[in-house]
């Protein structure tokens, strides 16, 4: 698959001024041209492997970074904010918003976070985009511990996203534990629990079953005990997160001391989600998953049982292949839940998730609820006319006891169609037919389609005329 080129001048000149570096002296220990470092940092020429080899080796970890700088994915945010209403006298143009992408990523982000403040303020509970005549209401901030707007989950969401779902350090150091791990013995979750025994003294032992709790570990005793009804996918990942935690707990806690991650609770969350990581990445390590996924073109169901992992796991793991050198299929994940609610979401190519509202409803993973014994397979198009073959599945997990809750969440994943080929659920669909294509979008709000008669809300950046003489499938003509 052909790699993107990567235009980081930003990122780089940061790290030239975290060592009070000129170009000059970078350029020199890069064995390059100070005008071509000059035109990398103004994007005018794009980094080479060679220099950011050269990077990595002058910066370590720092540099690794720079692959995550993505300004595609950093201005199809920009545009998403610059929609608001309130900016709708302004005229910004695509090439505008690519060159701050790409120009002032730090600036960038500073307004995205501004711009969903801004929404939290209007409407704390759905973080909606501000409607007309509403107005702000006086907000004491002494009596709170974090910023308006500012709420943890969705920075840490946002940390994965403009890191591409991949942590280089995380995620090779799994891949070397699970050689260790594993070695010549299967897969089973008595060799977690034999790791467990002979590298830490841990023992694992079951729960009661009416304790409700799934994991729970006792420094002190070194017992590890897990819920009595865990299935044997959850039982794994349970057992690989405290292998994570005792063996590179380390590791992953200096990893959430990410600036961008600047309150003490969006910190805690990163710390779990980045054990979550590791554990996933440590049940399928990232060479042999991907083998497994190309050999197979991407069968979910033969992934899930080749690795002993669950059908989400499995989809979220084929997110996170983007290691230089050896990427995956790029695709989108998404996990909603029955109100349609963005649960997780995740895309390493062009697909756009909504960062505010819900999204499509004639998008397949809604429908996912209604036949959830079976993987629902769309082709669907956005209104550029770009396409997709889109997945979905509902997950059920049942009840632990007589009387308890459900859950129901439904799985996303998806490609563009011209990677396609690498899935076999692609092999009974028409391709290149237009018969049966979905015409979907990001949401309402985001979406310019006028024909539409799911819309449930118009367009953010069109102006509505209605009449009271005539009435069609909608309620007001968008002009």
């Amino acid at each position: 698959m052909r790699e993107r080129k990567l235009f980081v001048g930003a990122g780089i000149r940061r790290l030239r001024d975290s060592r009070s570096m000129t170009q000059a002296d970078l350029a020199a220990q890069l064995r390059i041209s100070t005008a071509y470092l000059s035109q990398m940092e103004t994007n005018q020429r794009p980094v080479s492997a060679s220099v950011l080899y050269g990077l990595s080796q002058l910066f370590g970890a720092e540099a690794a970074n720079l692959m995550s700088e993505d300004p595609d994915r950093l201005a199809a945010d920009l545009r998403e904010a610059l929609s608001d209403p309130l900016f709708s006298h302004s005229e910004t143009s695509a090439v505008d918003i690519r060159a701050l992408a790409l120009s002032a990523p730090w600036l960038a982000h500073r307004f995205i976070e501004l711009a969903g403040a801004f929404r939290h303020a209007l409407d704390p509970v759905e973080g909606e985009p501000g409607r007309e005549g509403a107005r702000f209401e006086e907000t004491k901030l002494e009596d709170t511990r974090r910023p308006v707007g500012v709420q943890p989950f969705e920075v840490v969401r946002d940390f994965f996203h403009y890191n591409n779902n991949y942590i280089d350090e995380l995620d090779q150091a799994a891949e070397r534990l699970a050689g260790q791990v594993f070695d010549q013995r299967g897969r089973e979750n008595a060799t977690l629990e034999a790791y467990l025994q002979s590298r830490h003294g841990v023992r694992v032992r079951e729960m009661p079953e009416e304790d409700a709790r799934v994991r729970l570990f006792d420094t002190r005793s070194r017992i590890l005990s897990l819920g009595a009804a865990l299935d044997p996918a959850t039982r794994a990942f349970q057992l690989a997160y405290q292998i994570a935690r005792l063996e590179h707990g380390a590791l992953i806690d200096a990893r959430a001391e990410d600036p961008t991650l600047r309150t003490p609770e969006a910190r805690s969350v990163a710390r779990v989600a980045l054990t979550n990581y590791f554990s996933a990445a440590l049940l399928m390590p990232y060479g042999a998953f991907a083998a497994e996924a190309r050999r197979t073109r991407h069968d979910l169901t033969r992934l899930t049982h080749l690795f002993g992992v669950s059908y989400e796991q499995v989809c979220h793991r084929l997110s996170t292949l983007q290691r230089t050198g050896a990427k995956g299929v790029p695709v989108y994940f998404v996990k909603l839940d029955r109100a349609g609610n963005i649960v997780k979401r995740h895309s390493s190519m062009r697909f756009q998730f909504a960062r505010y509202g819900g999204a499509c409803p004639l998008w397949n993973v809604h429908e996912a609820f209604e036949a959830p014994d079976r993987i629902l397979v769309q082709q669907a198009e956005m209104p550029d006319g770009t396409r997709y073959l889109c997945l979905a599945k509902a997950i059920i997990k049942p009840p632990r006891r007589h009387g308890g809750p459900t859950q129901r969440f439904a799985i996303g994943l998806g490609c563009a169609i011209s990677d396609a080929q690498h899935f076999t659920y692609a092999d009974d669909i028409d391709l290149r037919g237009r018969s049966g294509v979905a015409k979907i979008g990001v949401s309402c709000r985001l979406c310019a389609r006028e024909d539409c008669v799911q819309r449930s809300a118009p367009p953010l950046a069109r102006r509505i005329e209605l009449s009271q003489d005539t009435r069609e499938t909608l309620p007001y003509d968008i002009v």
